[in-house]
Formats: structure tokens, sequence, C-alpha cells
């Protein structure tokens, strides 16, 4: 928590979140004299008899009061902390089932680097990480109609996205939307592509998405389940595919032109373009 919007509308989701899963929420505000937000500034500097220290665990109280909803009352714990944001939520964060993250934050430093501690977080993280942004909509718990959207390559990191991106919409009786995204052969120097080739590429891409709905739902799961190929980039395809998406859910690291490198390309994209919620899952997670 920082007190900016991009916090209150991840803080909104977490609430949501721990109640669904009859969960308790820790939620932090870390600060130090070198980095501390903007809202506890402004606050603990006006008249009056207040400390830094007093105004951040006021300024985390009033995000959670307007937050919680009481006919889904959520446990709380409330924290205000003296230490670098990062390190604050890498340590609270290292047994949690999740660490949930406004985009872009309001401190003197983070506000002129664009989602620095939300990047931070997904590169040390060894727990899913959820970004949110406070003009990414609300997916209301009765809406069933948008579904958890996954993207998948085959790497170990895509399979370990789609078993928590299935579990995820059992937990909110939504859809799971599954996408691999492909790419077709090169153009020859006449301006043709060979049919065959370009056929050979699409039954390919077709085997690496049953595999992976093969090898990543074993069992079955009772959910309603789409599949998809999309022809084109991966960030391309996967911010489209998620346009009506309540939640986009990527592996930590792919390969094969998904997502090579954590915010390398396909992943770096999603997270900083995508409307909805985006969880980047490492691989394995307990």
């Amino acid at each position: 928590m920082d007190g900016s919007r991009d916090a209150d509308a991840a803080l909104h989701w977490a609430v949501g979140e721990a109640w669904l899963r009859r969960d308790r929420l820790e939620t932090i505000l870390a600060w130090t004299p070198d980095d501390c937000p903007r809202e506890v500034l402004d606050r603990a500097y006006a008249p009056g008899p207040h400390t830094i220290e007093g105004t951040a665990l006021a300024v985390v109280r009033e995000s959670v009061q307007r937050a919680q909803d009481p006919r889904r009352p959520v446990p709380v714990t409330e924290r205000a902390v003296y230490a670098d944001a990062v390190e604050a939520l890498m340590s609270a964060g290292a047994g949690a089932d999740m660490i949930v993250v406004g985009y872009r934050g309001t401190s003197r430093l983070r506000r002129y680097l664009l989602g620095s501690v939300s990047v931070a977080c997904l590169h040390q993280a060894t727990r899913p990480v959820v970004v949110v942004r406070a003009n990414g909509g609300d997916a209301a718990d009765g809406d069933t109609g948008r579904p958890v959207l996954v993207g998948v390559d085959g790497s170990a990191a895509s399979l370990a996205a789609l078993r928590w991106a299935a579990e995820e919409a059992k937990l909110h009786a939504a859809p799971l939307r599954v996408v691999h995204a492909w790419q077709s052969p090169p153009l020859l120097h006449s301006g043709h592509r060979i049919a065959r080739d370009r056929e050979a590429f699409e039954q390919a891409a077709y085997a690496v998405l049953d595999d992976c709905v093969a090898k990543g739902l074993v069992g079955g799961a009772d959910i309603t389940l789409d599949t998809r190929l999309a022809l084109g980039g991966a960030a391309q395809s996967l911010l489209a595919a998620a346009a009506d998406a309540r939640l986009l859910v990527l592996g930590a690291r792919g390969f094969g032109g998904f997502a090579g490198l954590l915010l390398g390309s396909a992943a770096y994209q999603c997270v900083h373009h995508a409307r909805c919620p985006v969880a980047v899952i490492p691989a394995p997670i307990r």
C-alpha cells in the first residue's frame, strides 16, 4: 500500500480474492526517509502532532476501510514498516499464497520509475505476483462471463501458470481461456509463402496447445474450457485475447517465442499494457 489509486485497486482486488479463498490478508506500507509515499509525507508534515510512522499506519487503515465489504468481511493485518518497499514485500510474501501490488506508486522516487516496485517483485518473488492498475476495470464476483486467460508455450513455467489459472477460474466460477501464440514461416524471396510449411507450423502449434492442456489439466477440471491458437507475436496476441478477461496469467519464463525472458518482451508488454490484472507465476511453486 502507498495511498495511490493503483494500490487502492490492488487492495480491493486482494480483499475480494481473500474472501473467496477464505484466507486472511496482510497489508504493508513500507517507507524510508529517502523513499516515502507522497500521501504519507503530505499528511505527516501538515500542522499537528503527526509522525511518519503514525501517518503511514493511518493511510493503510483508511485504505483497508474503503476496500472492505461488510457483507464479505476479511481478516486483515495492517502494517507500516520502516524498510525498502521491495525488501518488505519479499520478506512478508515469502510464505504467502500470492503478492498483490499496484502497477505504479506515488513516492518521490518511484513516481518517476514506472512500476519499479512491481517489476522488482516480478523479478525476485518466488510466489505468484498479481499486478493491478486503477483503470483496469473490476470484474464483479457474480460476473462469471469474463474469463481467466492464460498463455502457454509448453514450458514448465507456462504449465504452472495453466494449473494456477485453472484453480483461479474454478474459484470465480469463470471460463478458462488457454491461448498459444505462434508465428507463420517467413516469406520467400518471391514474396509467396509455402502452404505446406504454414500448415505444418499450425499443426505443430495445435500439438503444443493440446499437450499443454493434457499436462496442465491432469484429471480434468470442473470449468468451461476455451482453447485458442493466435497467429502473431505473443504479447500482441495475449493483449488482444485479454480485452474481455478478468485476469491474465503468465509463466515467469517461457521459451519458443513466448516470454523467453521475464519482462524481456511478451511478459513485460503484458504487465505494462494489459487493462486487466496480470498474474505472473514462477515455476515451480509450492
